[in-house]
């Protein structure tokens, strides 16, 4: 199993990253908030990981946190919860505060999560409230070298986007938040679109 990855930043994407160690670039899936604490292209950076093996795949996750990397070891323990809907409660709530809802029962707040509804958020509180007292949460360390980048603009509606629709929102639902964000004014920064958006997904 891969615990970590510590080497230099060969590309990033919202949902994906390409990491650099010793000249083997490795694949790995990120959540949004790993996404805006990393570093620019080309610079040092450590990434907390999980590894999946399926038939078919050698898959790997990473984190810019510890906390966040047993949160969402946390969450794939449900039945029901794959990689993919972790990654968007992730992307959508900090560690404190998912730990939080799941501790209060707080269905209003998991059902935020995209892709979870009542019955699921409901599994998640009862499957998950007896483990959250043997979860130790370390204050956050993060991966090396934190920075935002700046996107380039004629293609940054596309990348958010494809980022949003990764999460689990409807097309719909992104075109019309996006289209509100981007008419509000000008946007260069991806980390700040991205922002923009979820709050704009987030229900009232």
């Amino acid at each position: 199993m891969i615990a970590q990855l510590k080497g230099s930043l060969a590309a990033k994407h919202p949902d994906h990253v390409v990491m650099d160690v010793h000249g083997v670039g490795y694949r790995v899936f990120i959540s949004l908030a790993t996404y805006n604490e990393l570093p620019t292209v080309g610079e040092a950076c450590l990434l907390y990981t999980v590894t999946h093996v399926r038939e078919d795949a050698f898959l790997l996750y990473g984190f810019h946190s510890e906390s966040q990397r047993k949160v969402f070891n946390l969450l794939t323990s449900v039945n029901g919860i794959g990689t993919k809907l972790a990654l968007a409660a992730l992307s959508s709530h900090t560690p404190e505060a998912l730990l939080t809802a799941l501790s209060r029962e707080d269905l209003t707040l998991l059902c935020t999560i995209p892709g979870v509804g009542k019955k699921t958020a409901q599994r998640m509180a009862m499957e998950l409230k007896d483990k959250l007292g043997a979860l130790p949460m370390a204050a956050p360390t993060t991966a090396i070298g934190a920075a935002t980048m700046a996107a380039n603009p004629a293609g940054l509606r596309e990348e958010v986007a494809s980022a949003l629709l990764n999460l689990g929102y409807k097309p719909p639902q992104v075109d019309a938040a996006l289209a509100k964000l981007f008419s509000a004014g000008e946007i260069t920064d991806i980390s700040v679109a991205l922002k923009g958006a979820l709050k704009l997904l987030a229900p009232a």
